[in-house]
């Protein structure tokens, strides 16, 4: 493709800044594609007249707080040269990175909730902690903005299944209906350029925001593969075989990005992947960690069990302390447990706490003579109703953990699957012994 093409795309894309008034959101996830599609963005949106530069123009990025530490820290730092650029020069251009709530972080459904680590049949991790962000920020501008288009680096190149997908896309002038947020419209800028395209364009030329595209191209070297790039949808291929993703993730089979950063030097790798292999371990139910029943009650493999959590806890500490990352925050260690209150073998709320005081310079404290008067209050009215008292802190401790997150969608459905549990852990008392 000769230069003339990439002159089209941008030409293309000032064109309908200039004619079309909606405002745009860029995906970044900061691999070679996003990073071509926001160089030049920023090129077009500089070539226009400083008096017509007034549409707003957010980049936004997510950031699932378990992400590959070398690709977080570039990541960060050139969305901080974007903001500064942009401001500089009055390009109107933001940009954010997004991260999920702390309730919906990985360590709080994996290790609070019981989540098993995700598969390519339970990918839990998706929604959660990279589509909810961008749709939660989207939807609160969407307050103000009557529409807007999103542009993405998407490549029919990138695979057969990302081809078929984005053929069958209807679309109109170019753009086609977001699928969660119908006042949002798609814009695939760069979906005709092939991977020696792109990195033709990024080698040879500068980034607008300053610096090159040098150490984003040693990084592919070291990791031999490409990068997770910012979903929109559930229906976009995994981050599979080409991925710059979270150094957790077990829906792959082999973490190529992990292994080849460790090869290349970076040694926080080691023990990144060393835990990775814990994850795997505790996801197989012939291990031992998960219960044989799901959360509906239903036989089959089901949570990481009150044990299997409390382990994996404590090798998450011990990692923090040996990579010198912070990995979990103290908001989420309160998270969790809470959610270890409300499990089927329910915790008596200083699990955590035990846990993490044996952690050399973490403190965590609770006021026992205060979980003791509660637990006493609870004993009092589970006799006087008639009623199980650990099924009655399971539920107390669900309601608290929706009324925290000022939510209550689900919570009658969990209410339910405690009480199932307790009818279930009936029909075992009452069986006769054989």
């Amino acid at each position: 493709m000769a230069n003339t093409s990439y002159r089209e795309i941008k030409d293309s894309l000032t064109q309908l800044y200039l004619d079309d008034p909606r405002p745009w959101l860029v995906g970044f996830s900061g691999g070679k594609d996003s990073t071509l599609l926001a160089s030049l963005i920023f090129d077009a949106v500089q070539s226009v007249p400083a008096e017509q530069r007034k549409k707003p123009v957010t980049v936004l990025c997510t950031d699932t707080r378990v992400e590959i530490p070398a690709i977080a820290d570039m990541v960060e730092g050139t969305l901080s040269r974007m903001r500064k650029f942009s401001r500089q020069n009055d390009l109107n251009i933001e940009a954010h990175l997004l991260k999920p709530p702390p309730e919906q972080s990985f360590w709080v459904n994996l290790i609070g909730r019981g989540y098993p680590p995700p598969n390519r049949t339970f990918r839990w991790c998706t929604q959660r902690m990279k589509i909810d962000p961008v749709n939660t920020f989207v939807k609160q501008r969407m307050g103000h903005w009557g529409e807007a288009i999103l542009h993405l680096g998407a490549r029919r190149a990138e695979s057969s299944t990302r081809a078929q997908t984005m053929a069958d896309r209807e679309t109109r002038g170019g753009l086609c209906r977001h699928p969660d947020l119908p006042r949002v419209w798609v814009s695939n800028p760069i979906q005709f350029l092939t991977t020696e395209e792109v990195w033709a364009y990024l080698l040879q030329r500068a980034n607008p925001w300053g610096g090159d595209s040098r150490a984003l191209y040693k990084l592919y070297a070291n990791a031999s593969n490409g990068e997770c790039p910012i979903q929109i949808d559930t229906s976009t291929p995994a981050c599979g075989n080409s991925r710059f993703g979270c150094w957790t993730c077990t829906v792959v089979e082999k973490d190529k990005a992990s292994e080849g950063l460790l090869a290349a030097g970076d040694d926080r790798m080691e023990h990144l992947l060393e835990f990775r292999q814990t994850l795997l371990d505790f996801r197989d139910p012939a291990n031992g960690w998960r219960d044989d029943r799901r959360m509906n009650g239903n036989e089959g493999a089901g949570p990481l069990l009150i044990k299997g959590r409390r382990e994996l806890l404590k090798r998450l500490l011990t990692l923090q302390e040996e990579t010198g990352l912070e990995l979990i925050s103290p908001e989420e260690l309160l998270l969790i447990q809470q959610m270890w209150k409300a499990a089927r073998d329910p915790d008596d709320g200083r699990g955590v706490a035990r846990i993490v005081n044996k952690q050399r310079g973490v403190i965590m404290t609770t006021d026992l003579k205060e979980l003791n008067r509660l637990r006493e209050i609870e004993e009092e009215v589970a006799s006087e109703k008639g009623i199980n008292a650990d099924i009655l802190r399971r539920m107390l401790a669900k309601v608290e953990e929706f009324s925290e997150s000022h939510r209550a969608h689900g919570l009658p459905d969990d209410l339910l699957n405690i009480l199932k549990d307790d009818l279930f852990q009936g029909m075992l008392v009452k069986e006769p012994v054989a």
